[in-house]
């Protein structure tokens, strides 16, 4: 079906255009990408025709309007807009724009016969169409309330992330969202799907998933690392427990961000200079978020012993410092024995001198 699409749409837009001036005919064309595919830009065709970018947008509403009146008796316009409206339908009543190409020719790209079937429903004006700007790729909707209704989810969405202020995974975003009961846009009447949520993803621009299929904000650097210490905090935080640099530079390679490959001493560098990340042994890095403290062995024993309202047992000592650091017992008793910073009570336990 895409084929024959391809084909006669072709015939139907010059049906259409045949009565129309060389000049408006070409402005139109190009317009829309009609000849090849790619819309040009108002400057550019009115630089071309040493007029402004101005008149060439009155030359453009003009002969659509003149256009629409001619489309809307045009039998083959009303079947590619009924075409189209039962692809919307089908899709719960929106439908992202290169999903609408893929379906009716075959391919999601710009080329004559997609640009053909937008010239087609911009005529009719049956469907509603929302172009590309910050917060939105170009989509279409059956109508204006549908179109208003996929806002106002796409916007209740971002507000349940806002709240929870953390990526999530997929299931437990379509969770979260029924638990709020986020409303569905969709005109079958039916509870937001996860198809719904899906398609709201697909569509807007405010939110993503990153390499481990985890749904966030799209300005949060879980979701877009933005380089080499976002990279490694996300594939860190997806080990669950410390690793070399060595070891999370080449996490990064295999995780499959891009193709450019993390340098194994510019990993270990960026570390350092984040306070996201923990050094807790040589060359180990944990999360900061993991509890593990920053500092020399001897820190955090001080800091340890100063938010503790009694001495403590060496063996109550050296599972805390563990818990804060990778180290050996020895390193830990070699630190307690600096005399000027620790005391040791006659029952065996420490505390800071005074």
């Amino acid at each position: 079906m895409a084929t024959n699409n391809s084909v006669n749409i072709k015939k139907t837009v010059a049906d259409l255009l045949k009565n129309t001036s060389p000049r408006n005919k070409d402005i139109i064309s190009r317009r829309f990408g009609l000849k090849t595919g790619q819309k040009e830009t108002l400057e550019s065709i009115g630089a071309s025709y040493s007029i402004t970018r101005e008149r060439v947008r009155q030359i453009e509403e003009l002969t659509l309007s003149q256009l629409g009146q001619v489309a809307a008796s045009h039998p083959d316009v009303k079947n590619y807009v009924v075409l189209a409206r039962d692809i919307l339908n089908e899709h719960g009543g929106v439908i992202k724009e290169r999903d609408l190409f893929k379906s009716f020719s075959g391919g999601e790209g710009d080329n004559i016969n997609n640009s053909s079937l937008v010239f087609l429903l911009t005529l009719s004006n049956e469907l509603v169409r929302s172009p590309e700007n910050d917060d939105f790729n170009s989509f279409w909707a059956v109508n204006h309330a549908t179109l208003a209704s996929f806002v106002n989810t796409t916007n209740s969405l971002i507000k349940v992330l806002e709240k929870t202020n953390k990526v999530v995974s997929n299931s437990d975003f379509v969770f979260l969202a029924q638990k709020h009961e986020v409303p569905s846009f969709s005109t079958t009447g039916k509870p937001l799907s996860e198809a719904d949520i899906n398609l709201v993803m697909a569509v807007s621009k405010n939110l993503g998933s990153n390499i481990f299929n985890e749904v966030g904000l799209a300005s949060w650097s879980e979701i877009k690392p933005k380089g080499v210490r976002d990279k490694a905090f996300l594939v860190l935080k997806k080990s669950t427990k410390p690793q070399h640099f060595s070891s999370i530079a080449s996490l990064i390679n295999a995780s499959g961000f891009n193709n450019k490959k993390a340098n194994v001493q510019t990993v270990h560098n960026e570390l350092i200079k984040d306070n996201r990340f923990i050094l807790v042994g040589r060359g180990m890095y944990a999360l900061s978020e993991w509890g593990y403290r920053a500092g020399t062995v001897k820190d955090v024993l001080v800091d340890i012993l100063k938010n503790s309202n009694k001495p403590l047992a060496k063996a109550a000592l050296m599972a805390k410092v563990k818990d804060a650091r990778m180290v050996k017992e020895n390193t830990i008793l070699l630190n307690l024995q600096d005399s000027k910073t620790f005391t040791k009570n006659p029952d065996g336990t420490y505390n800071l001198k005074k």
